[in-house]
């Protein structure tokens, strides 16, 4: 092979310089991420010779942000243990993306591209990212690199830096800018120093155990398996039996609801809640009741942009203790000042916007509070369950809770209200997909179920009459039902009623009517339901009543149905050369197996050094880059139907050119012989330092 003099000796320096880098130095930022929604982190590594032992000196990590000067700190993040020599710290934000969790979760991660952070030495500054005093709008950047932003962002410190940035209030970047710029979410090299991914031959930090799911929780246990759940056999003392009225009903229907209740304490609902109310588009947040809003499972507590823990049944009205006080079908996440707002009022409608939750309304005057129309449903139902599940006081210690039709209701008489208002809330808003995950949840952890979202069609039954909505009287038939418990999506389906005699011979009519999930289009021939089951992104279950009327009476009966998720079965195709010289360029196209017209492609780049390419669909075109030896430059390439996904790691690699000049190499034979020879005079030189 024949070897280029000027290569040779950048060569030598660079190997040189990797091998002595990192003598006699110290604690040091290393790599910083501020990616897409969350996924945000920092990462301090020991560049030094010998071990740190981070309690012997006090060494912390503070965030300043929005200008803020070093007078005005925020979050903060203590460092304490050993750090090995060419380890690293990371802390990560809680929300993040799982490939970012490595290290410890913390709040000194709450940053954004204009926010700075300060590590120190027993008060000392001894390194900085950004500049302490300086809002640089969203985000710093370099004028001599276009590419370079603090914000979406991976940033990694350059090798040849082996001491921290004392000069916390100087310009940012400044003119020998000390960072190499990344794609957006890039994660490969957290958890080691360098330039480069991870290797493996310095382990990244161990993840800590899974940690309590929101802030000061306890780690619970579930208490019921979902799976075995039964609806048929769980409600079988209500569907099976005879009741001479309402009243003996309600109590059989109180009866279940208290079956399995098992006790929690008031701190363990706030980690109930965190499963029951999580955010499905969000897993690491939780949705607020009232304001809708998404907010992350660790900021619970009492300040204002936190969460806490909102009694649908006012507490002040009979559930100051007992399992009502911790009972998790009706304590739901709220922002403080809107659960202030809602206070111990009765549920009503009309009055003004709540501040932070307009959509909810307020009457200070009359004590009322109208909840937004997405989970009017939802509350009435749960106001339901507490007056059903505590009728006549038991064992639970609370009394005898009693729903009213009025405003103004006694708190020391056990009531709340307004009924009739609930009830109509009720009929205006179905029970949905969410709040029968919600209903499962609280089951698993507290071992009960609210009756009313299993069987909405028991409102009417219980509470009908009070609100001059009377059940039709029962007719007296058989109905007989052939149906699938679950499809597929975008297959076709039919529920077959016309099996469905009437005991005396009476002719009977049929109506259809969906009582739980997402809207769906159907069509109807007498008993007769088809459809075709929706696309989903995941398994969703659905409810259907069918009512059977003789035109002076009527009978009905529930059919749920899942509709599953079908997961995206394709394997990516690359066609195209993925070698190249360096300074060529090349052209690659994604395809699938089995073909599927719905799917686009879209493509990252992960590793390597950052080139332009343009990959917005199915094809990826580039300029190989200018390289001094033989690289890969690694991306990932994403089918999607728009609802799941398939990705697959692509390697290009890209060669170094002999150039005009080269000359043969006596002896070593290549370049790779010179550097061989090279390495023993390197390494003798790092022990010598």
């Amino acid at each position: 092979m024949k070897t280029n003099p000027t290569k040779v000796a950048m060569a030598m320096a660079m190997l040189c310089g990797t091998l002595s880098t990192y003598a006699n130095a110290e604690l040091v930022i290393t790599e910083y991420i501020e990616g897409g929604s969350n996924n945000k982190a920092i990462e301090i590594s020991n560049l030094g010779t010998e071990a740190i032992d981070l309690d012997a000196n006090e060494y912390i990590l503070t965030l300043y942000s929005n200008g803020n000067g070093l007078d005005k700190p925020g979050n903060t993040a203590v460092l304490t243990g050993m750090l090995a020599p060419n380890n690293s710290v990371v802390f990560h934000n809680a929300s993040a993306a799982p490939e970012f969790k490595i290290g410890t979760a913390s709040t000194v991660t709450y940053f954004n591209g204009d926010d700075a952070l300060v590590l120190t030495k027993d008060g000392a500054v001894i390194d900085r990212f950004g500049k302490v005093g300086e809002d640089p709008g969203s985000a710093w950047t370099d004028p001599n690199d276009a590419n370079f932003s603090t914000a979406d962002k991976t940033l990694r410190r350059k090798t040849s830096v082996t001491t921290g940035d004392t000069a916390a209030e100087a310009d940012f970047p400044g003119a020998d800018n000390q960072w190499i710029v990344f794609a957006k979410d890039t994660y490969d090299g957290l958890g080691c120093p360098g330039e480069g991914a991870c290797d493996g031959t310095t382990p990244p930090p161990e993840p800590d155990p899974d940690p309590a799911p929101c802030n000061n929780c306890d780690v619970i246990d579930k208490v019921a398996d979902a799976s075995k759940y039964v609806p048929d056999e769980y409600y079988s003392d209500v569907l099976n039996g005879d009741f001479v009225d309402v009243a003996a009903k309600k109590q059989a229907i109180a009866t279940i609801a208290a079956s399995g209740h098992k006790a929690v304490s008031y701190k363990q609902v706030w980690s109930i809640l965190t499963y029951s109310d999580e955010d499905p588009a969000n897993k690491d947040n939780v949705i607020m009741l009232y304001s809708g809003k998404s907010i992350s499972k660790y900021d619970n507590g009492g300040n204002v942009d936190d969460w806490n823990r909102e009694h649908v049944w006012p507490q002040s009205h009979g559930v100051e203790s007992g399992f009502g006080n911790s009972d998790a079908h009706h304590l739901r996440p709220a922002m403080p000042q809107v659960n202030g707002a809602r206070s111990n009022h009765d549920f009503d409608n009309g009055g003004t916007p709540v501040s932070q939750a307009p959509d909810n309304l307020v009457d200070t005057k009359l004590g009322t509070f109208e909840p937004r129309d997405a989970v009017k449903g939802d509350v009435a139902r749960m106001m339901f369950y507490m007056d059903t599940r505590y009728e006549g006081g038991d064992s639970s210690n609370n009394g005898d809770l009693k729903l009213v039709d009025s405003i103004g209701s006694d708190g020391e008489k056990l009531q709340a209200g307004k009924l009739c208002t609930l009830y109509a809330w009720h009929k205006l808003d179905p029970v949905d997909t969410l709040e029968q995950a919600r209903n499962t949840a609280v089951y698993e952890y507290q071992g009960n179920r609210n009756p009313y979202i299993d069987r909405p069609e028991w409102v009417q039954d219980i509470y009908g009459a009070l609100c001059n909505d009377d059940p039709v009287p029962e007719l007296d038939v058989d109905i007989v039902i052939d149906a699938p418990a679950e499809v597929n999506e975008g297959a076709s389906f039919t529920f077959d009623g016309t099996g469905t005699k009437g005991v005396e011979g009476q002719v009977l009519t049929f109506t259809w009517t969906q009582i739980s999930g997402p809207e769906l289009a159907f069509d109807v021939d007498g008993g007769m339901l088809t459809a075709v089951a929706p696309i989903v992104a995941i398994d969703t279950p659905y409810q259907f009543k069918l009512t059977v009327s003789d035109g002076e009476s009527e009978a009905y009966e529930t059919v749920d149905l899942m509709v599953k998720d079908v997961p995206l079965a394709v394997e990516i195709m690359i066609s195209g050369e993925t070698s190249v010289e360096e300074g060529k360029s090349i052209t690659l196209e994604a395809s699938t197996d089995p073909a599927n017209e719905s799917i686009s492609f879209s493509w990252v780049q992960i590793a390597g050094e950052t080139v332009e390419f343009e990959g917005e669909g199915a094809v990826l075109k580039l300029t190989a880059p200018e390289v001094l030896l033989d690289t890969s430059l690694i991306f990932v390439v994403t089918a999607t139907d728009g609802k799941s996904s398939v990705s697959k790691n692509v390697t290009v690699s890209v060669k170094n050119v002999q150039g005009d000049g080269w000359t043969e190499l006596d002896g070593a034979g290549s370049l790779s012989g010179l550097l061989g020879l090279l390495l023993p005079l390197a390494i003798w030189r790092r022990r010598k330092n």
